[in-house]
């Protein structure tokens, strides 16, 4: 724990106050932009076509912004010429906005599964489809480009679980806290979906399991091949564009999970950067996000009572 507290003090220092007031500021806009004129409901809204640029154009902003702070403070432009990183840049807007607007599979689903369970399985298996859309780009980008280093942070060489059990042990009382506002509680549990299909004990288990492993693919994208992949152009540098970015995925969630996911984000990257782990990531996302399932569940039942 002295370690990583070590390194977030070095990275901290590292950025200068300008910078660090430049990016908070961008960010606050941003989230009392969305929350304020729900700019996340009125994508949603558009046209596939126009959602699905849309969305890319939001994630180009906010990492963009933070790319561009840097380079504005540093004095560092010399990447921005280099053909690698403007694909790397490229390929993450359009590979995570595909996977926003990607809802087909329910179609597939439903047309493999009988007249009357089609909607509820399509709910059930709709994370592990997820998955793969992030996953399997991410993966191919490796292959190609990377395969001198393990994929984006699964490696196990530097990584240590007391560490993430402690993190997630100091999520426990902000997620209690949490569990009774009442926007967290009209968001989770995100089970209740499925309530009104009457579905047996078992496909809730399953879509708590697919749930739980998304967050794989999230900490392969954002922790791993966002930091990691982009560390050979700037460094440790490639940290707050990719929490920005981790940012604008949130809006649509409750405002203060889209706040902590900007430091949470920052946390996780600076230890996967040193690691070149991601696996406790993985273990703290998915943990939290069980929690939260659980917390949401326990807090609209005390409130239903009420």
């Amino acid at each position: 724990m002295k370690t990583v507290i070590h390194n977030l003090k070095v990275f901290i220092a590292a950025q200068s106050v300008l910078h660090w007031m430049l990016l908070l500021v961008f960010c606050s806009l941003s989230v009392y932009i969305n929350y304020h004129y729900g700019l996340n409901k009125a994508i949603d809204q558009l046209s596939p076509q126009a959602e699905y640029f849309s969305y890319v154009a939001l994630y180009a902003v906010h990492t963009l912004f933070a790319y561009g702070v840097y380079s504005f403070i540093s004095g560092q432009f010399d990447y921005w010429k280099k053909p690698g990183f403007i694909f790397l840049l490229l390929a993450s807007f359009f590979i995570f906005a595909f996977r926003a607007v990607m809802y087909q599979h329910h179609e597939l689903v439903y047309y493999l599964s009988d007249e009357e369970n089609g909607r509820l399985n399509g709910l059930v298996t709709n994370d592990l489809f997820r998955l793969s859309y992030l996953s399997i780009p991410v993966i191919i980008i490796w292959y190609f480009f990377d395969r001198n280093q393990a994929l984006y942070g699964c490696s196990v060489e530097h990584h240590k679980w007391k560490l993430y059990w402690i993190l997630l042990l100091c999520m426990v009382p902000l997620i209690i806290g949490a569990s009774v506002l009442g926007d967290f509680l009209d968001y989770y549990p995100r089970f209740a979906k499925l309530y009104k299909y009457d579905p047996p004990v078992w496909k809730i288990i399953l879509f708590e399991l697919f749930y739980g492993l998304d967050f794989t693919s999230i900490e392969l994208f954002f922790r791993g091949f966002m930091v990691l992949a982009f560390a050979r152009y700037v460094g440790m540098n490639a940290i707050l564009p990719m929490s920005a970015f981790y940012l604008s995925i949130h809006y649509g969630k409750p405002m203060g999970e889209a706040i902590s996911s900007f430091f949470g984000g920052t946390i996780l990257g600076v230890i996967s950067f040193h690691s070149r782990s991601i696996l406790g990531g993985i273990m703290v996302h998915a943990g939290i996000a069980w929690l939260m399932e659980l917390g949401g569940w326990i807090g609209n039942l005390f409130r239903a009572q009420s």
